[in-house]
């Protein structure tokens, strides 16, 4: 039997490898990854979920089903200056 963790530990496992980027559209502050071009994780947390809604226009706002273009263009900006690098999984 496995003992659970702490909160820490599982915010420690749930963000592992990511970084801190804010989106230039909405200025929400997500949790970033790379473990190859093509793939990106991305976590939301609460407080950038409700600031993306708070300062992004109904029509632009992303869903479930459609990315966020000003988050995606973030997130390739920050890979080509070197502020988000792409990594192999652990």
């Amino acid at each position: 039997m496995t003992r659970p963790g702490t909160p820490a530990d599982r915010r420690a496992q749930l963000t592992a490898g990511l970084t801190a980027l804010a989106c230039e559209g909405c200025g929400a502050q997500v949790l970033v990854g790379k473990s190859s071009p093509p793939q990106t994780s991305v976590q939301w947390t609460i407080q950038a979920a409700l600031d993306c809604a708070a300062r992004t226009p109904p029509e632009h706002r992303p869903t479930l089903t459609h990315t966020c273009v000003a988050l995606r263009d973030t997130i390739e900006r920050a890979v080509r200056d070197g502020r988000l690098r792409i990594s192999a999984p652990a």
